[in-house]
């Protein structure tokens, strides 16, 4: 196999490997990318794409079967191309999801049109010339191979499965503020509520619980709302706004901080008295449903208040 062949072998498996890696850092929100094209179900295929991307990926990165990788590279590619042609013609989907959490390499449809077109041309390159490469080390880039596999399929499923974890919520003991992480990301005052929302831009089930957030202020359910989420890059962060256009202060914070409160997306914490009474993990509730839930539990405190005290 020429160098010129070899080249592109190795540029296509960067880019497969690159897209299915970063697919894998946030399988949820790359389903409900998949979402968006009018079949929601197929959204529980996504884990199979990031493994079946990760794999074409080694294939031609380390010269193994390249003519079948190739070609089954530019069958993938095309229907991902014409699909994502589909969305963006018909149903108005801009991100086309490629590089997954990496939101600066999930271009525009134009670039994105030109970029499939180039690696198409390398993919039937490599398919018409390519040649298996030789391999002293065989056994050393099998196991390379299955320790990559593992991982990404350990990470997409991880991260597909803790977002879809239905809506939990657990009361406090009455922890003030100041003994929890809390205290690293709000100052409160006594005779104030407040809801935290910790979050991450790319979250499916984060970005369809911003409406409810809304709510919150403007429905007298907490004093003031205040957003916790990871830094992002300058174009995420301008689409939730234009999307969203939030009333509520969001803070933005590298990832290290940020899981030192939680480690689970979203998670809200209502605080009163300086104290957080109520952790939400998952998607959360209308203001409505949270109001009624309080006062479900203050009543049901006053009661046992009175029982102890007759």
């Amino acid at each position: 196999m020429g160098s010129r062949i070899k080249i592109y072998s190795l540029l296509s498996g960067v880019v497969f490997l690159l897209s299915g890696m970063a697919k894998a850092l946030d399988a949820a929100a790359f389903s409900a990318i998949i979402a968006q094209y009018g079949v929601e179900s197929l959204g529980v295929a996504a884990p199979v794409i990031i493994l079946a991307e990760v794999l074409l990926g080694l294939l031609l990165a380390f010269g193994i079967r390249v003519r079948w990788a190739a070609f089954a590279g530019a069958l993938v590619l095309l229907a991902f191309t014409l699909i994502y042609a589909y969305g963006a013609i018909f149903r108005s989907v801009e991100d086309c999801g490629c590089f997954g959490a990496i939101a600066a390499l999930n271009t525009s449809p134009v670039f994105t049109f030109a970029r499939n077109a180039i690696l198409l041309y390398l993919l039937l390159a490599v398919w018409q010339k390519g040649k298996n490469a030789e391999s002293a080390n065989a056994g050393g880039v099998a196991v390379t191979m299955l320790a990559v596999m593992c991982m990404v399929a350990f990470m997409s499923g991880y991260t597909y499965r803790k977002a879809h974890r239905s809506s939990t919520a657990k009361e406090y003991a009455a922890q003030a503020v100041e003994n929890t992480a809390l205290k690293e990301f709000i100052s409160t005052s006594k005779d104030s509520t407040y809801l935290v929302f910790a979050f991450s831009y790319s979250c499916p089930h984060c970005l369809n619980s911003i409406e409810n957030l809304k709510q919150y202020e403007s429905f007298g359910v907490v004093d003031k709302v205040v957003a916790l989420a990871f830094a992002a890059d300058s174009l995420a962060m301008q689409r939730f706004h234009s999307i969203f256009n939030p009333s509520f202060q969001v803070k933005h914070y590298p990832p290290r901080q940020l899981l030192r409160l939680t480690d689970d997306f979203p998670t809200s914490y209502y605080i009163k008295n300086d104290t957080v009474r109520l952790e939400i993990r998952g998607a959360l509730p209308c203001g409505y449903v949270l109001q009624k839930q309080l006062h479900k539990k203050s009543r049901k405190a006053q009661k046992s208040s009175l029982r102890a005290n007759p």
